[in-house]
C-alpha cells in the first residue's frame, strides 16, 4: 500500500532455515500457571494425533519438548504452535507452506497466533459459498469436453479445491457464471482460461501486500503486546483479540472494495491508450 508505515513481517526473518527438533534439557518456558503436558496429553488437548506431533517435530515446524529423565514435556509455546499449525492444515495448507509461513513468524509468537488463527478460515475473506462441480462438466457452455491440459489448469489456478478424481469445489461460483457470459459471447475456452489465469495472478500479487504489509503486521503487533504482558508476568490480555477480529472486520471490506474501486479507472485507461496505439498504426 503506497506510504504505509506499518512493518512488513518479513522484517522478522531469521538467517537459517529451522531445523528438525530434538527433545533437550533446556529448562521449560511455560506461560505462568500452565503446566507441561506429556505427548498423550498435547495430543488430547490439541486434536492432533501423537503420530503428527512427532512428525511436525521431526520436520522442524515443532521446537523440541523438555526432557526430564526419559519423559517429554510441552508447554504453553508447544501447545499455541501445535494449535496454529492445526489449523493451517485444516485450512488446506500444504505442510511446505507452513514452513515458510513459520519461518517469517517471531519466536515466542506462536500463543497469540493461536488466539487469533480462529478468526480465519477458507471463508473468512470470501463472500461466496463454494459450490461442487464435476470437472468434465466444467466446459460443457463451449459444447466440447476439456482437455487434460485444461483440467490440468483448472486444478492449478487455486480457485478450484479438488475433492475427487473428477469434481472439483468452486471456490468462486461467480467467476464461472462470468465465463459462461464468456461462452455465450464466442470467447474461447482457452482464451477464458488466459483471462482467468492473468486475474489470478496480478490478484495474488495485490493479496500479498495486503497481507504481509497490513494484516499480518498487524498480528504481529498483537502477538509482541501480548509476549510484553506475559515478558512483565501479566497475563495477555484476552481483548486485545477481540479488537483485532474488529478490526480485521472493518478492514476486509476496505482491502476488496480497493480493488473493485480502482479497476474500472484503469480498465478505461488501457482501453484508451490501446485505442490511440491501435489508430497510430492504422494506415491513412
Amino acid at each position: 500500500m503506497p506510504g504505509s508505515k506499518v512493518p512488513s513481517i518479513r522484517s522478522t526473518r531469521r538467517s537459517r532455515a529451522p531445523r528438525p527438533a530434538t527433545a533437550t534439557e533446556s529448562p521449560p518456558n511455560s506461560a505462568p500457571g500452565t503446566p507441561d503436558l506429556t505427548v498423550d496429553e498435547l495430543a488430547a488437548r490439541t486434536g492432533v494425533s501423537v503420530r503428527n506431533i512427532r512428525a511436525y517435530q521431526t520436520a522442524g515446524l515443532m521446537p523440541p519438548p523438555r526432557l526430564q529423565g526419559r519423559v517429554a514435556f510441552y508447554d504453553a509455546e508447544h501447545q499455541g504452535k501445535l494449535e496454529l499449525i492445526r489449523d493451517l492444515r485444516h485450512q488446506g495448507f500444504r505442510l511446505d507452506a507452513i514452513r515458510a509461513m513459520l519461518f517469517d513468524t517471531p519466536d515466542g509468537a506462536w500463543s497469540e497466533y493461536a488466539l487469533i488463527s480462529g478468526l480465519f478460515s477458507t471463508t473468512f475473506f470470501t463472500v461466496e459459498k463454494p459450490q461442487r462441480k464435476a470437472i468434465s462438466e466444467m466446459a460443457a457452455h463451449w459444447a466440447t469436453s476439456a482437455t487434460p491440459e485444461q483440467k490440468a489448469r483448472l486444478n492449478q489456478n487455486g480457485l478450484y479445491r479438488p475433492i475427487g478424481p473428477d469434481e472439483v469445489e468452486m471456490l468462486s461460483p461467480a467467476l464461472e457464471r462470468i465465463g459462461i457470459q464468456l461462452a455465450e459471447l464466442d470467447v474461447p475456452l482457452d482464451t477464458v482460461l488466459d483471462l482467468q489465469d492473468k486475474l489470478i495472478e496480478h490478484s495474488r500479487a495485490i493479496a500479498k501486500v495486503y497481507v504481509e504489509q497490513l494484516f499480518l503486521a498487524l498480528i504481529q503487533n498483537l502477538a509482541s503486546s501480548a509476549q510484553g504482558q506475559r515478558a512483565s508476568g501479566k497475563a495477555p490480555d484476552m481483548r486485545l483479540t477481540e479488537t483485532m477480529k474488529s478490526l480485521f472486520e472493518r478492514l476486509r471490506p476496505l482491502a476488496i472494495g480497493s480493488v473493485s474501486a480502482a479497476f474500472p479507472v484503469i480498465l478505461q485507461q488501457e482501453f484508451d491508450s490501446s485505442v490511440q496505439k491501435a489508430m497510430k498504426k492504422a494506415p491513412r
